[in-house]
């Protein structure tokens, strides 16, 4: 059956996930020490016999780390650039228990043993929110029951009414770092992060129960939730 109706993940990326050059300053411009989510799933009781699903894994910075305390982790991403650079570092390594996959969150098919963990980093904003709950959906598919599922993104937990003051706010404090006014205006622009409170239903609906929810600034959000899948 034709899916003509569905959404074009790779049109949404973003051309700095796209582009090969801006790809490999990726790292760089966009540094991500996953210490502390490597202790949070080790927390949450991540063994070595675990499977773990990385959406939107960019680089490969979490895979790479997570390798170590499980038995099997997939790179999913739908940048063709960040699955090719994610290879060329497994390549200068020993590690063997990576596998990439270019996919986006809807085109996704996992195989083998339900995952017992699903991480997802600063890539479901990509998303328009109808496309945010059925991205929600398909990475519920891939967790055993009870799985686990580790949320970060760009999520707005300011107050509606002050919008225009908060986003001024934030682009004042962000022109002094690398990125550029267009890169910093792309985000609001053409780009779908949501509020907090609509992010939580959308959890909610697509099967999973928040555990935790920190909103680190008005900005910036991450949620531990469990999958329990859909209610009758």
């Amino acid at each position: 059956m034709a899916r003509g109706w569905k959404i074009q993940e790779r049109r949404h990326a973003g051309e700095e996930h796209l582009d090969a050059e801006a790809a490999a300053r990726f790292d760089e411009k966009s540094p991500f020490d996953p210490s502390t989510e490597i202790d949070t799933l080790l927390e949450l009781g991540l063994t070595g016999e675990d499977t773990v699903v990385d959406f939107g894994t960019g680089t490969g910075v979490f895979p790479l780390a997570a390798a170590e305390y499980c038995d099997r982790v997939v790179a999913v991403d739908v940048s063709e650039s960040m699955v090719k650079i994610v290879d060329e570092k497994i390549e200068a390594t020993s590690i063997q228990n990576i596998e990439t996959v270019h996919d986006g969150f809807l085109s996704y098919d996992h195989q083998g043993d339900a995952a017992a963990y699903a991480f997802s980093k600063d890539a479901l904003h990509h998303l328009p929110d109808f496309w945010k709950v059925e991205a929600l959906k398909a990475i519920g598919t891939t967790l055993e029951e009870g799985g686990m599922l580790r949320l970060r993104d760009f999520v707005f937990s300011f107050d509606p009414q002050d919008s225009q003051a908060a986003i001024e706010s934030w682009l004042d404090d962000k022109r002094s770092t690398s990125f550029t006014e267009e890169e910093l205006h792309v985000h609001f622009r053409e780009e779908f992060s949501t509020y907090g409170f609509l992010l939580e239903q959308m959890l909610a609906e697509a099967g999973f129960e928040i555990i935790d929810a920190t909103y680190e600034t008005d900005f910036y959000a991450e949620y531990t939730c469990q999958w329990h899948g859909f209610t009758e």
